[in-house]
Formats: C-alpha cells, structure tokens, sequence
C-alpha cells in the first residue's frame, strides 16, 4: 500500500492537511472499503501526532468516508446497495432542483461554459479516455450547481458527490453506455440553455434514476463488490 506523505515539516491546519491526504487515498480506492484505520500507523506515516490523525478521522466521518466503530476504532466506511440508493436519489432530489435554477438564471457566458464541458465531455469518449470522462462528468454537473446561484445546495451538493465517488470506485461502478452518457448530458445541458426549467429538471431527475437502475443490477451481478447489505 502506498504511504501517506508526511507532514512534519508543516506547521498550520495540520488536521485539514491530514484529512486531505486520507480522504484523497480513499477516493482513490487506496484504503479500501471496510479497511480498518490504526491510529498509530497513520500518525507514524504523516509523521503528526494522534490527536491530529484523531481530528481528521472525525472530519472524514462526518463527510460519511469514515466510521467509528464501537468508539474503539476507525475504519474506511463500507458500501451497499441501500447506500447507493441513497445517494442517487438525494443526488437526484439536489441536480433536478439545480438544474431547475440553472435554466432560470443562467447566462450567455454561463451556456458558453456548458457546451465547452459537453464538447469536452464528447471529445473523451470519442477518445475512449474514460478516467477523464468521469472527471468530467462530475464538473459538468458542479457547473449546473453553481449557475443556478444557490449556496446550500452548492454545499450539499459537494458533499453527496463525494460519497458518490466513494461509491463508484469501491464497488467498481462505472457507466458502460458511454454514447448513451454524452446523448443524456447534452439533452440536459441543452434545456439548460433553452431555458426550459420543468424540462432541465426533469432529464437531471432521470439520468440519476438511470443511475441508480444500473448500479442495483451491477451490485446483483457483483455481489463481492458490496461489503456491506
């Protein structure tokens, strides 16, 4: 397993520094899910002390990436299909409502950046870069979610797309239509555009029910994919 860098030299915020570099080794499917997180090991590895590993341990636990256990241990959080459901109909619930604002309130240069992502967004399938098309993927939908000028969904919105990810990577979930993918995004965007709010609503509505249909049959088809039921 690969280590964490240290942070000895580092002298501020070194329990956001630490939550950092331990939410980005789990995002990345480094830690894995379920994996069990020794205090010491952490603290040896990003040479700070255990009352700052503690601290961002917590931080990571209240964005759903980590879990206390009996309060005698911390482990990387698990995954399941009841989570999964979770997220992507909350995710639904936040980006219909975004998209609904986007169309509302959006601008030339805001539609200008948005077909920029989508061209973006073609040009990686058709090179069949699909690590970036998921990159880009998220961005595009973050976009939406600024343009439609709404802080608190910005902010929820941010922290369900991390444990999306989270969910992606652990239970190797991934889209296998990606033509499909660029059709249903374009679709979305350009209702965006069109300023046609029910419309942009509804298609964000559905890409996620979509979403979610997928990864019930992946997770069936898959079963060691999930750690937890």
């Amino acid at each position: 397993m690969a280590k964490l860098t240290s942070l000895k030299s580092e002298k501020r915020l070194l329990d956001r520094q630490a939550a950092d570099g331990i939410r980005t080794h789990i995002l990345e499917g480094i830690l894995p899910a379920g994996g069990r997180l020794l205090e010491t090991q952490l603290s040896e590895e990003l040479e700070v002390s255990r009352g700052t590993v503690r601290a961002a341990l917590a931080q990571l636990a209240r964005e759903g990436l980590v879990q206390q256990v009996a309060f005698t241990r911390w482990q990387v959080s698990e995954t399941s299909p009841r989570d999964a459901w979770e997220l992507y109909t909350l995710r639904a619930a936040l980006e219909g409502l975004a998209a609904r604002l986007a169309a509302e309130h959006g601008v030339a240069a805001d539609h200008k950046r948005l077909k920029s992502t989508v061209a973006e967004l073609t040009r990686a399938v058709k090179d069949k870069r699909f690590d970036d098309v998921t990159d880009i993927d998220f961005r595009l939908h973050q976009e939406i979610v600024e343009i439609a000028k709404h802080r608190r969904l910005a902010e929820q919105h941010g922290f369900i797309m991390q444990q999306v990810r989270f969910h992606m990577v652990h239970s190797g979930f991934f889209p296998t239509d990606y033509a499909a993918l660029v059709d249903e995004h374009a679709a979305l965007i350009g209702a965006v555009i069109e300023r046609q709010p029910d419309l942009a609503e509804q298609l964000a509505k559905s890409h996620n029910e979509a979403e979610v249909k997928l990864l019930a049959a992946h997770t069936e088809e898959n079963p060691r994919a999930v750690t937890a039921s």
